[in-house]
């Protein structure tokens, strides 16, 4: 697929565009230099017929050596090795700076098609005044653009498309635009159908990798990737967006998001802390499996639970990875510790999985992605009504459902599985009869039991069957 990297000085605009381009609130866009510091792809699609990967990146600036400017230079510079396209963005305002015109002489050694945009050109009297400096950079005729005001992008994306365009034909790169199949869920219950929520097929799986700051998240999707994808260092904060990383491992397609570190309330001083925050709690809404990482040197944290309960209750898949565990010389009683934690805050899950890891020496990772593909598969696994059924009669049986309200023997009719990710059931309850709470909580524990649900959060809604005659009055 096309690469589209959209690169320039800090604060031009870059984010801005991002977010303009794929039509979402997705990059965090804030006035303050060097807010973006990883690289952020995202899939544009039915873009006019073509499909490309939009790539957001940190600002290019000369820096100290190893410095964190220095570093995110770095992984811009590898964005524009790896791109087919470059959006190279100026300041209309203040035209032309002797940067601009050294990160142009680099652009033009890697022999990438570019289009210039000079941003910020509301004023297009500062523009016209402009030109002769833009034309300098060697780069033809620039756009003057607004992102922010979405002025001129019109022209932008005229020009993006017949540029894709002719990358295309030049690559002989054929697009499949065959659309993906869905599942047809087929149940018995007509009124359950009509309220199910139907799902595309989604060949990847999804993992956000989150948790405080400073712990090794960034540290541990490197080692994912086998790469210096992420920046990592000593700063707490490094990690500022989420970013999301598509790779293969042993043969399965994931999508890797790792997330800026979520910190309590009362520390989030700047309006930017608060936005990688919100990033965050986007993340584990987006994702399937949640790996929250604790630095096994300090121990597991309130903050850390507080975390976990979000992704509880959005029902995604939860790993809690133990990092820098070759540090650790009571092994057993931090392990211990860990444990009897999770059974005290975590009723509703009996055996969220626990894995110990060295993110750094790259340890432990085969045993975490199993379990992240274990759960990925049990949150999308469907159980057949007369399978639920015969479960439902065999556990009746054995803890009848108590009265209801009129004192009468409560009937429960039927179940059926209505969706997946998270599984969730509908229990069918004869008359106007309401489950008490107690009696839903040891169904849905049975369920857990009897089909290898324990490890994943299962949602038991319950319909009361309607009245026959009510319809006919």
């Amino acid at each position: 697929m096309i690469k589209v990297a959209i690169i320039g000085r800090p604060n031009v605009g870059k984010s801005t565009l991002f977010n303009k381009l794929i039509r979402r609130n997705v990059a965090i866009v804030y006035d303050t230099a060097g807010t973006t510091r990883d690289v952020k792809e995202y899939v544009v699609s039915d873009f006019d017929g073509f499909e490309f990967v939009l790539m957001d990146t940190a600002g290019l600036e000369k820096a100290k050596k190893d410095s964190i400017a220095d570093r995110m230079t770095n992984k811009t510079l590898d964005a524009i090795r790896a791109a087919d396209l470059i959006l190279f963005m100026v300041d209309a305002k203040i035209s032309v700076i002797p940067e601009d015109i050294h990160f142009a002489s680099i652009v033009k050694k890697h022999n990438k098609p570019v289009i210039l945009i000079a941003n910020k050109a509301e004023n297009i009297n500062n523009f016209k005044n402009n030109l002769g400096d833009f034309y300098k950079l060697g780069f033809g005729d620039p756009i003057a653009l607004s992102a922010e005001h979405g002025q001129g992008m019109l022209t932008l994306l005229d020009k993006l498309k017949s540029k894709i365009k002719l990358i295309e034909s030049e690559s002989n790169i054929q697009n499949n635009d065959d659309e993906l199949d869905y599942n047809e869920l087929k149940d018995i219950i007509e009124i359950v159908e009509s309220s199910q929520d139907e799902q595309p097929i989604d060949l990847s799986v999804r993992v956000s990798i989150i948790g405080r700051p400073n712990v090794g998240k960034s540290t541990l999707v490197n080692a994912l990737l086998g790469e210096d994808r992420m920046l990592v260092g000593d700063e707490a904060g490094l990690t500022r967006d989420a970013i999301d990383t598509d790779f293969v491992y042993k043969g399965r397609d994931v999508k890797l998001i790792d997330t800026a570190g979520l910190r309590k309330k009362s520390k989030v001083y700047e309006e930017l802390e608060k936005l990688s925050t919100a990033r965050s709690i986007e993340s584990i809404k987006n994702s399937d499996v949640c790996v929250i990482v604790i630095d096994a040197t300090l121990g597991i944290d309130k903050q850390d639970l507080i975390i976990a309960n979000v992704a509880v209750r959005e029902g995604k898949g939860l790993i809690f990875v133990l990092n820098k565990w070759d540090l650790i010389k009571d092994k057993k009683y931090i392990l211990n510790q860990v444990k009897d934690k999770l059974e005290e805050s975590f009723a509703q899950v009996k055996n969220i999985p626990i894995i110990c890891i060295s993110a750094i020496k790259a340890k432990g990772i085969k045993d975490m992605m199993k379990e992240v593909f274990d759960l990925y598969d049990l949150r999308c696994l469907r159980i057949p009504t007369g399978k639920l059924n015969k479960w439902l009669e065999k556990i009746v049986l054995r803890n009848p459902p108590p009265l209801s309200r009129l004192k009468r023997p409560m009937s429960i009719k039927y179940i059926t599985q209505s969706a997946i990710k998270p599984p969730t059931f509908t229990l069918f309850v004869g008359g106007a009869s309401i489950l008490p709470d107690n009696y839903k909580r040891y169904l849905i524990n049975s369920l857990g039991e009897e089909f290898g649900f324990d490890k994943i959060v299962i949602r038991l809604k319950t319909r009361t069957s309607k009245n026959p005659y009510l319809d006919k009055k």
